[in-house]
């Protein structure tokens, strides 16, 4: 089998999470032992998951429900429509950081989380047994190094992921795991387009996965009045995170990094106080990824 991960996600708030859920199927050298939801009513979250994978042919999957810190929902409710966690023929946990912690201390061999979001189940598991850390290493779609949101004025940024709980992001970063930051510079202006997101639309009809993301850009787009989803999708951050599970630094320029993050959720360089994250900056070949993306979901990879 591949390299084992657990996929932590805040999917069914933007569309990125969909995307990346997707490719992490898609990909024969990732073997998904769990995937978890965090941030907000987290059980809608799951189902939302949990539908994905039943529709996929997936429920070898196990789903886990992570910590709920609000009400709210996202986007993707007309797309769930009546389907609840109960008819997910897989596996369900309903306490789904210790289901992190389960699959981490009794797996065989070493275990990357895909941090997706908001740091709180992380560090809720580190909290009940620190061992994990040992045992894991940490590819986390966070931060802003050197560039942002912005093309036209660069400079970093605040980093949502971060700023949603600063306190659960700095645990993760003072834990003794390998931590390889996917930041902004790597992730905010990933788009596919032209011939590419062509290719995904012709092959909808006849794949789960595409057919499946696309249902759920369809419904995104629907809900945020948007008119564009012919044509390109919207930034895939989270892609990013995914890709480098897989493909490690081949494609990406590479440095590693003393981190510190502030009261303002940005990451910072300092060299004294700082945590060594081994941080993606820059791509080598944007077209490279692009290609690697569309056919590995449309499985010619």
């Amino acid at each position: 089998m591949g390299r084992s991960i657990i996929l932590d996600t805040d999917i069914a708030g933007d569309i990125d999470d969909s995307w990346a859920l997707g490719l992490a199927l898609a990909s024969p050298a990732l073997d998904i032992k769990l995937v978890v939801s965090c941030l907000d009513d987290t059980t809608h979250r799951a189902a939302v998951m949990a539908k994905f994978l039943e529709q996929t042919g997936r429920t070898d999957v196990p789903v886990g429900i992570g910590l709920r810190t609000s009400d709210k929902i996202y986007n993707l409710r007309p797309w769930l429509g009546d389907y609840t966690l109960g008819d997910y023929p897989g596996t369900v946990y309903a306490d789904g950081v210790q289901a992190i912690v389960d699959t981490i201390m009794q797996s065989s061999e070493p275990v990357t989380i895909i941090a997706e979001g908001p740091m709180t189940n992380i560090a809720a598991a580190l909290e009940r047994e620190p061992r994990i850390a040992e045992k894991c290493e940490i590819i986390a779609t966070m931060g802003s190094i050197y560039q942002g949101h912005s093309l036209d004025d660069i400079h970093k940024d605040s980093d949502y992921n971060i700023r949603a709980n600063i306190p659960a992001a700095r645990q993760v970063l003072a834990a003794p795991w390998k931590i390889t930051a996917v930041p902004l510079d790597v992730t905010a202006h990933l788009v596919i387009g032209d011939d590419n997101y062509q290719k995904l639309l012709a092959v909808r009809a006849s794949n789960p996965i595409v057919k499946t993301i696309l249902e759920n850009f369809d419904c995104w787009m629907e809900e945020n009045n948007c008119t564009y989803y012919k044509t390109h999708s919207t930034a895939l951050y989270d892609l990013a995170a995914v890709y480098m599970a897989e493909m490690g630094d081949y494609n990406l320029i590479t440095e590693d990094l003393y981190l510190t993050i502030d009261d303002g959720g940005y990451t910072n360089i300092d060299e004294k106080a700082g945590r060594l994250c081994h941080c993606a900056v820059y791509w080598r070949y944007i077209d490279m990824f692009y290609k690697f993306i569309t056919e590995r979901l449309c499985g010619e990879r």
